[in-house]
């Protein structure tokens, strides 16, 4: 026995029957049903013995109906998804989507002998114009370097906001370590220029930790790891930030990191 189901909430989870049209919201049995319980008049159906013509545009008319919200719904949960996979604020992909990737690019890699580096990318400086001009100022910082990093890599290339102050750059089939570190440097000369808050010129740098599949790692789990130390030790030993290759022979204790202790 075919039922009335309705609303739009099931939808998205049945398969296409042409014989079921949505017509007011409601999901209905079509005259094609051979119980007589089903024999319900849809909506707005002309009556039995009209044109037979008529009876067919109708019901092409309410298939066509059907069609459009189907793929409205289906575009509408295509939006949802994108914006599970970005940030809030930069609009970059967020920490779990540049996991998806990374792991993504690596399996590529490995189908094809290539390399993948990673760059893990930390503001010194960000905290002091955070807390003396407020989270908003700060904001606008966080959307300016994101966009200048953007602007320094390639299209396939994938930015992401890691968390607080905090960007990683997957770049998948990158020829060496040379050119992973070309790229680290042009963005850390572009994070570098001025920055205007309040009418007042504001200085940032980024300190930069590169590590490279397959040499420092298989995974993405270790290839983080092995980046974000190479930036660790920047940040601790050297006044001012360049780029560290986190291949490095010798490496320091790993730090505990408190991932919610950054705010944007």
């Amino acid at each position: 026995m075919a039922k009335i189901v309705p609303g739009y909430r099931n939808l998205k989870n049945m398969a296409y029957d042409p014989g079921k049209l949505l017509l007011n919201g409601e999901l209905a049995a079509s005259r094609g049903a051979r119980t007589a319980s089903s024999q319900r008049p849809l909506r707005g159906l002309p009556r039995s013995g009209t044109d037979p013509g008529l009876e067919i545009e109708f019901l092409r008319a309410a298939n066509a109906r059907l069609m459009r919200e189907v793929t409205a719904l289906k575009e509408r949960e295509a939006q949802v998804l994108e914006l599970a996979d970005r940030d809030g604020l930069t609009g970059l992909f967020n920490r779990r989507r540049m996991t998806d990737l990374l792991d993504s690019a690596i399996a590529e890699a490995a189908r094809h002998w290539q390399r993948v580096g990673l760059l893990f990318i930390d503001l010194n400086g960000f905290k002091g114009i955070n807390d003396e001009h407020g989270h908003a100022a700060g904001d606008e910082i966080l959307t300016t370097v994101a966009t200048r990093i953007s602007a320094r890599v390639r299209t396939g290339d994938f930015v992401c906001r890691y968390g607080g102050d905090e960007f990683v750059v997957v770049l998948p089939n990158v020829p060496d370590e040379s050119a992973a570190r070309r790229v680290a440097d042009t963005i850390r000369e572009r994070v570098a220029l001025p920055y205007w808050i309040q009418g007042n010129e504001q200085h940032l740098t980024a300190a930069i930790g590169v590590s490279m599949y397959p040499q420092d790692g298989g995974s993405a789990e270790e290839l983080l790891h092995r980046a974000d130390l190479a930036m660790y030790r920047l940040k601790t030993r050297l006044a001012r930030p360049m780029v560290s290759l986190g291949t490095a022979r010798q490496q320091p204790p790993s730090r505990r990191r408190n991932d919610n202790s950054k705010s944007g």
